[in-house]
């Protein structure tokens, strides 16, 4: 049973009380139209119809029906899916697809990602569902049981959690997020905005918090039809970006280089330039030989694709707490030889899950810290397991990947994450944490809920 070749029901959640808000969030303003209305507009272009579950008539459009919490008010947003699920049942609705007013911005092909056998939601964003209209009954039943999680339900029904890859939803709980989110996709193509946690080590409580992070993605830079090298960089300016490469690289001089097309295919871009003549034997030998740059696992590759090809998830789960954390932040630095000596070199160490460092490297280079790092474990035999990494670096995408390859559970770094560094963190279920400092901490990703 597909959903997306039946009947659907769009609903549009709007039945909170918007404490933490202080306004009525429907109504807030995001890019020049209600939250409510983005919403609205998203359910429209896939469903045959739209409701809007819960909140005061007085702000919804004249044609979209308004359906009031079921079985009885105040029941948050189960109450609202519940009505929804009832009004699809009765009106020949095969299935509910449901939208939260206040998690922007919401998932392109939404009820394609969703669609399948039985219920399913997004993993971690249980608000974002499809719902086959036969539930009504069950969920009616769940509600007048007592049970109001929305977590409950999607136990009790079965329901799907289905992992999107893309940029996932902000839950917008505060104005400061709303204020992050308009900040950050103002920002177009070079930023995405992120709902993550600020772990404070003091009182050891955590926080919703909002952050802008750089978009971090390959660019396949094609000179003369033959693949030269895959860069990872914010994908803005990027006929600069190749221009200055092939100047940078002594393959052209300014006026050398012929228009520069870009396609964005598979996660990433590809770049194709003609290039002078006189710069294709070096072309061709970097093809046939790959010079070695930095360690960063990237540059050779020679297709999106690869660079971003499937990474196994981490088998091993931390039981470090915020305490372990602050501990081995702390003295980090004392253990850091010649950084101390000269201010100019990274350091990766590898810590215990009570917070002793155990094994550090350094280098000029931060993924080749971190290389010494994995490599030092294995040749001491110490079980890379029972630990974590600690980078004094930016927590960039092919850290994460390499901490995953380790089978390493957990990495902590002291500057911040990139777009394709929480991405890839998700995808290999790696516990991350960034912009460490001595007083707080962000969780980008906890998989395993450890805090």
């Amino acid at each position: 049973m597909i959903y997306q070749q039946r009947r659907i029901l769009g609903a549009a959640l709007a039945g909170g009380h918007s404490q933490r808000f202080g306004s009525d969030k429907r109504a807030a303003m995001w890019q020049g139209r209600r939250l409510l209305d983005h919403t609205i507009s998203a359910l429209t272009a896939v469903t045959a119809e739209v409701a809007v579950c819960g909140g005061a008539n007085q702000i919804i459009s004249a044609n979209i029906d308004v359906l009031a919490d079921w079985p009885e008010p105040g029941l948050g947003p189960l109450g609202g899916l519940c009505a929804a699920l009832i009004h699809a049942r009765d009106n020949g609705f095969d299935a509910v697809l449901s939208a939260p007013v206040d998690a922007h911005p919401i998932p392109d092909g939404l009820l394609g990602l969703l669609s399948g056998q039985g219920p399913a939601v997004l993993l971690d964003h249980w608000l974002f569902g499809l719902w086959p209209s036969e539930l009504a009954g069950a969920l009616d039943d769940h509600l007048r049981s007592g049970k109001r999680s929305v977590l409950s339900w999607t136990k009790a029904c079965g329901a799907r959690y289905v992992d999107y890859r893309g940029q996932p939803p902000v839950n917008i709980n505060t104005p400061p997020m709303l204020a992050a989110l308009e900040k950050g996709t103002a920002l177009g193509l070079a930023a995405e905005v992120h709902a993550l946690r600020k772990l404070d080590f003091k009182t050891q409580s955590v926080e919703d918090a909002a952050r802008i992070v750089p978009v971090e993605t390959p660019i396949a830079i094609e000179f003369n039809g033959v693949g030269f090298a895959v860069m990872m960089a914010t994908p803005t300016d990027l006929e600069d970006f190749v221009a200055g490469f092939a100047m940078a690289e002594g393959l052209a001089r300014p006026g050398e280089i012929d228009a520069i097309d870009l396609h964005e295919t598979g996660g990433g871009w590809v770049a194709r330039a003609n290039l002078p003549a006189s710069s294709l034997p070096r072309i061709m030998e970097r093809a046939r030989t790959r010079v070695s740059e930095s360690s960063c696992g990237i540059c050779g590759i020679d297709s999106v694709a690869a660079a971003l090809a499937p990474i196994e998830p981490v088998q091993a789960k931390p039981v470090a707490d915020p305490a372990a954390i602050h501990k081995a932040l702390s003295s980090m630095r004392s253990h850091q030889r010649l950084g101390e000596a000269t201010g100019a070199a990274h350091a990766a160490a590898f810590c215990s899950f009570d917070g002793q460092i155990l094994l550090l490297r350094e280098d000029v280079g931060r993924h080749n810290a971190l290389d010494k790092l994995i490599g030092g474990l294995g040749r001491k035999g110490l079980n890379h397991e029972e630990g974590f990494v600690l980078l004094s670096a930016r927590c960039s995408q092919e850290l994460v990947e390499k901490t995953v390859r380790a089978g390493i559970p957990m990495l902590v770094t002291i500057s911040a994450p990139s777009s394709l560094a929480i991405a890839r963190a998700r995808e290999g279920r790696l516990t991350l944490l960034a912009l460490a400092r001595n007083d707080s901490a962000l969780v980008v990703n906890d998989p395993h809920r450890l805090l």
